[in-house]
């Protein structure tokens, strides 16, 4: 037995066993199936896969029929992206994603994206970057006309698209716009080109004129989201979709005609120059229109404008949410707003808190001023300054924590769990945050709520 162990760390000492045994796990790899080879390329650059033919013969014509392509200008220019595509064998493209700028390769952008819905591509990823802004690129008809694409994403710095033709993506389920120009015309024509559309998401777009978004004709659309787009005033008609995530400036009038099959929002106002009243009355009408759904997020400026409103007394309504999240900072500004969405939330079961301390969101002023009402219940809420103060200071992060815990279990009668996720610059130590454990164990068992701390990745 001793002599077998002493051959055993021989050979573990053995430089020829160490290469051996680094050989057999190569030739591991490279004995995998295709299908599952190609998988594990897909995830890489074209142009990292490309690399992987130098590794041995096995490996050399892997990478031309992986069933997704991953092309940017940074890493391969117009001629070896040429020549990448010329070399590929695969009969079809399962995604292909392209970013490229409009320098010197306008008419060979099309050429490629002429080559992925050759290969019937089913998930097509376009950006177009325009250092030069001069918003002349337009795609040819061709594009608009791919009956295999079922996800499209496009980002094009703010380029005209201006179809020429009548649009038709019969299999396009998810569409999502980032930085594109439309008018009402085009918008109108490619939604009737969608048939199965189930996703649809602006980011940043810009519409020329006012946004009428009437949906009601997209049977199948189940999600919408906007994220500041930059138009006249926005109606929003979407009587089928289940989903809806809204991020709109405060000084441009957005109106939810009919969301009447939503289940889950997310809502935001992106706060301009905008005077209190019409805040207040954009924050209270999103919130009417949400009212029946059974997970509903808000942000820091929506709760900013609810605030205002508990603070004039206005009538806040009911809500059906059994979950709730807010996305905020534990600061004056918002925390009228939070005490009386609690009161107004009689089926909650689960409260939610994101806090990451990035305090550039919160505004304690432009009619929202502490000093105005700085008393009673919100004495313990600090302003956005002090709350920057008090970041050094153990006790008093520990007190303001325990301030807002004390306020939801005191508004919010039929909660059964709260989690907050702590973030940011707010624990970086490992033993404030044991401390901070310890005493929300405390609370939760006197309370008989359960109460989560993480730390969260922001």
């Amino acid at each position: 037995m001793g002599n077998r162990r002493e051959r055993r760390g021989r050979r573990r000492r053995n430089p020829r066993h160490r290469k051996n045994q680094r050989r057999r796990g190569a030739d591991f790899i490279s004995s995998m199936p295709d299908e599952m080879l190609h998988h594990i390329i897909s995830f890489i650059p074209t142009d990292l896969a490309m690399r992987t033919s130098v590794l041995s013969k096995r490996w050399r014509h892997v990478w031309r029929e992986t069933p997704s392509l991953n092309i940017s200008e940074f890493q391969l220019r117009a001629e070896g992206i040429n020549q990448t595509l010329a070399s590929y064998t695969a009969p079809k493209i399962k995604s292909f994603s392209l970013r490229r700028s409009l320098d010197n390769a306008g008419p060979q952008i099309d050429s490629w994206i002429e080559f992925a819905i050759s290969r019937n591509v089913e998930e097509l990823s376009v950006s177009i970057l325009d250092f030069q802004f001069r918003k002349s690129f337009s795609f040819p008809d061709f594009f608009y006309l791919s009956s295999s694409v079922k996800q499209l994403i496009l980002q094009l710095d703010y380029c005209d698209m201006i179809p020429r033709c009548t649009v038709s993506w019969k299999s396009l389920r998810n569409l999502s716009l980032r930085r594109c120009e439309l008018g009402d015309e085009s918008f109108a024509n490619i939604l009737s080109g969608c048939p199965v559309l189930e996703s649809l998401r602006f980011f940043e777009c810009r519409f020329l004129e006012r946004l009428r978004l009437d949906l009601s004709k997209s049977l199948s659309l189940r999600i919408l989201e906007i994220d500041r787009v930059s138009s006249g005033p926005i109606e929003i008609v979407a009587p089928h979709i289940h989903y809806l995530r809204l991020r709109v400036f405060s000084d441009r009038q957005c109106t939810l005609v009919n969301v009447s099959s939503l289940t889950e929002a997310n809502l935001d106002i992106i706060r301009c120059r905008s005077e209190g009243d019409l805040f207040q009355t954009m924050a209270l009408e999103m919130l009417a229109k949400a009212h029946s759904v059974d997970r509903l997020t808000l942000g820091t400026f929506l709760l900013q404008g609810l605030t205002l409103a508990e603070l004039r007394g206005v009538a806040f309504p009911t809500l059906k949410a059994q979950t709730l999240i807010v996305e905020t900072e534990f600061a004056r500004a918002v925390i009228p707003g939070i005490q009386s969405l609690l009161r107004n939330s009689p089926k909650l079961k689960k409260l939610a808190v994101h806090t990451d301390m990035r305090l550039d969101k919160i505004s304690d002023s432009q009619g929202l001023n502490p000093d105005r009402w700085c008393r009673s219940t919100y004495e313990v809420f600090p302003t956005t300054k002090e709350i920057w103060s008090m970041l050094g200071c153990n006790d008093a992060t520990s007190k303001l924590l325990a301030s807002v815990m004390e306020l939801v279990l005191r508004n919010a009668k039929t909660l059964e769990t709260m989690v907050l996720w702590l973030g940011g610059v707010y624990f970086k130590d490992a033993q404030r945050f044991k401390k901070l454990l310890r005493m929300v164990a405390t609370l939760s068992r006197k309370n008989n709520v359960s109460i989560v701390l993480k730390r969260s990745n922001s």
